[in-house]
């Protein structure tokens, strides 16, 4: 067989899970030091230990709850928390892939579950920051309403969490942008995001934040990919901090 007949069947020889002729064929290639099969097998051998050993178990602190319940108003708690915890079935995933692959072992697939699998860590990187910066106890919360409500938590060493209910759809092209606002200062931005269909919104800018010389979090609409400076006229939410 040739390398490329080969190539669809590198992720289930990593696995263990690959026989027969293909088997047999695969180690004559990989005794040979084939220039294509050898590295194409270490990369699958190297993505299966990523996923057996990606996924630390961690034990949130007990009084995290309340600070997470705290930020998310009830008609979105269902969404934040689906998104803290979706990281945690990674490692779900990586032990049921076994069983799946021995049914679905194209190479297509493979790289299919693959993306996927880094999704999960993105989401599962996203969860911990998220959560350092709600365990933060210098954090500071603060809270906006008419019309568009939520909570923001502003963490000096982690970064802002903005959440928000009742946003108004965007138009196409167009986006909504969060905005540091210094005391005597230029605006800074802050990332961009889009609200759900139910108006809910959640957003996490990491990095540290001067909260001491912060005057407020603002959001405002602009166009997609974000601008440098705030629309005056087209900013929706003001969330001041105080001291």
């Amino acid at each position: 067989m040739t390398c490329d007949e080969l190539k669809d069947d590198y992720a289930s020889y990593a696995l263990g899970v690959l026989d027969g002729p293909e088997l047999e064929e695969l180690r004559e290639h990989l005794g040979r030091h084939c220039e294509n099969c050898t590295p194409g097998v270490r990369d699958a051998l190297a993505m299966v230990a990523k996923m057996a050993y990606a996924v630390p178990d961690v034990e949130p602190p007990k009084h995290l709850r309340r600070r997470v319940i705290a930020l998310v108003q009830p008609e979105s708690r269902s969404s934040w928390l689906v998104w803290l915890l979706a990281a945690t079935t990674a490692l779900g995933i990586f032990f049921s892939v076994h069983i799946w692959l021995r049914h679905t072992e194209s190479h297509r697939e493979f790289l299919a579950f693959e993306q996927r699998f880094n999704q999960q860590q993105a989401e599962l990187a996203r969860a911990n920051e998220t959560l350092a910066l709600l365990e933060d106890p210098s954090a500071k919360e603060v809270t906006f309403g008419k019309g568009a409500r939520g909570r923001v938590v502003i963490s000096p060493r982690h970064g802002v969490a903005f959440s928000g209910q009742n946003l108004a759809a965007l138009a196409p092209g167009k986006t909504y942008e969060m905005w540091i606002i210094p005391k005597g200062g230029q605006p800074v931005p802050a990332g961009t995001f889009e609200p759900a269909p139910d108006g809910s919104a959640l957003h996490l800018q990491t990095g540290p934040v001067d909260l001491a010389s912060t005057a407020a979090i603002a959001v405002s609409i602009e166009q997609a990919g974000g601008v440098a400076s705030p629309t005056a006229s087209q900013i929706v939410i003001v969330a001041p901090v105080g001291q």
